[in-house]
């Protein structure tokens, strides 16, 4: 009598709790981390998703910033968070492929703490230049900058950040000379770029489109560093054109999730925002900001990684760059 009372108690439970195991991923709000102050380039894509998500899922959403650190503060909250699939990051390059070879330690493994889930958008570096430069076309430029051999500044929005990276690249690829000035943030250089107190820049789209097309008398855009053309700067041609044959560089902004994240949640969430970029309004808007709507599975988006880790470990390695 007694094994059958706890029998049916023990089936009683199992009743009680098949609904909660069986429950449907999302079942509650979903949480998007960005790693940097509101208002970056990153808040869009967050809001973006998570209207897609909300629509689709019927489950609200929150954006969370949590800068410092370069972006660390914030992974490393994700790294740590329970992989359900209800708390994200939006990544970057500089949380997933730069901070693990800038610095001695890092408080999260990419591909083991955080699971890359989908690539979302690229955007292309402008390079842009100073009309204090006595040159309007990228072959003067190049011709100036062999004349003066490390005379020309060239500006980042910090040591080892991405905008440093991408024209330390270029620097090697095309055989030139110039001098680093690492700001501490884009709109410090901006402002001095503009001002004429430095000579040139590599700016992601999103934030270069606005203030080339606005102060054409004090800066110049004569090329974008991915291998295609931006429908939204048509009339700039790539360093690829210009000689610098198979440069494609671009930064970039994906989903990621905390590692552990079952397989099946991060296939879900990594076709959806396929969906997304091909059904509804997002890849409009993200075309808008000045972004390429590009999906991509888990896998092509950890070899992308993968890749792109090996680039800027070589670049960090060769022009001994140490994080400030």
């Amino acid at each position: 009598m007694i094994r059958a009372m706890r029998l049916v108690a023990l089936l009683a439970v199992a009743a009680f709790a098949a609904p909660a195991i069986a429950q449907p991923y999302p079942s509650k709000p979903i949480r998007f981390v960005v790693p940097f102050p509101a208002g970056g380039d990153l808040d869009p894509i967050a809001r973006g998703l998570g209207d897609h998500f909300q629509a689709t899922w019927g489950q609200p959403y929150v954006v969370e910033n949590r800068p410092g650190a370069n972006a660390m503060i914030g992974t490393e909250f994700v790294a740590r968070a329970t992989p359900d699939g209800y708390t994200l990051l939006i990544c970057s390059p500089g949380a997933m492929t730069i901070n693990p070879n800038l610095y001695a330690k890092v408080p999260y493994t990419v591909g083991k703490d955080i699971t890359p889930v989908s690539m979302v958008a690229t955007a292309p570096m402008v390079l842009v230049v100073s009309r204090k430069i006595p040159a309007t076309t990228y072959p003067e430029f190049v011709a100036h900058l062999r004349a003066n051999p490390g005379k020309v500044s060239f500006a980042s929005a910090g040591r080892g950040n991405v905008t440093h990276l991408v024209a330390e690249l270029f620097m090697r690829e095309a055989k030139l000379s110039a001098v680093h000035v690492p700001y501490k943030g884009a709109q410090a250089v901006i402002a001095d770029l503009l001002g004429g107190h430095i000579e040139m820049y590599f700016n992601p789209l999103p934030s270069a489109r606005g203030y080339v097309s606005q102060n054409v008398g004090k800066v110049s855009a004569l090329a974008v560093t991915t291998r295609a053309r931006s429908p939204l700067l048509p009339e700039v041609p790539t360093l690829d054109e210009l000689g610098l044959k198979g440069f494609d560089v671009y930064s970039w902004y994906g989903l990621c999730a905390p590692g552990g994240t079952p397989k099946e949640i991060v296939n879900q969430l990594s076709a959806e925002v396929g969906r997304a970029l091909k059904t509804g309004p997002l890849a409009e808007r993200l075309r808008g900001f000045g972004t390429n709507p590009q999906a991509s599975t888990p896998e092509q988006f950890a070899e992308d990684i993968r890749r792109e880790t090996a680039q800027w470990a070589r670049i960090i390695r060769d022009n001994d760059i140490k994080a400030e």
